[in-house]
């Protein structure tokens, strides 16, 4: 019986990383103005509007978007999961972004990976 509970313990431990790095975004994923502002965002990065990939109701929303392979610096923004992000942007799902101001930095742990690169930023789904 132990054995079993061995083998199958890996499973379950990856599969809840996995459904972990899906979640429900944090209050508000903080949008800057695209073409309005340059220096809303941090020069590390630039001010992407979501366009036709906006999935929601409401105004089509743009973000700080770190620069391919580029996240923030953990340091920096510690464990706040509002102040980096990846979204399910179908060709960019490696991309991340951040909250306004925040520099991107630091390479992804697997950047040069691209559409998978970046896993260990969370993905919300709901910031689309």
């Amino acid at each position: 019986m132990k054995l079993y509970f061995y083998s199958i313990f890996p499973l379950f431990t990856t599969l809840a990383t996995a459904l972990s790095l899906r979640q429900a975004a944090p209050i508000g994923c903080q949008t800057c103005t695209a073409g309005a502002d340059p220096t809303t965002c941090h020069p590390s990065t630039s001010c992407v509007s979501l366009g036709g990939f906006h999935t929601g109701n409401g105004p089509i929303p743009a973000y700080c978007a770190c620069a391919a392979g580029y996240k923030a610096d953990p340091m920096v923004v510690g464990a706040d999961p509002a102040a980096q992000w990846r979204l399910p942007w179908a060709g960019q799902e490696g991309r991340v972004f951040v909250r306004p101001g925040t520099p991107c930095t630091v390479l992804c742990e697997e950047w040069y990976l691209g559409e998978q690169g970046c896993s260990e930023v969370p993905e919300y789904a709901n910031c689309m």
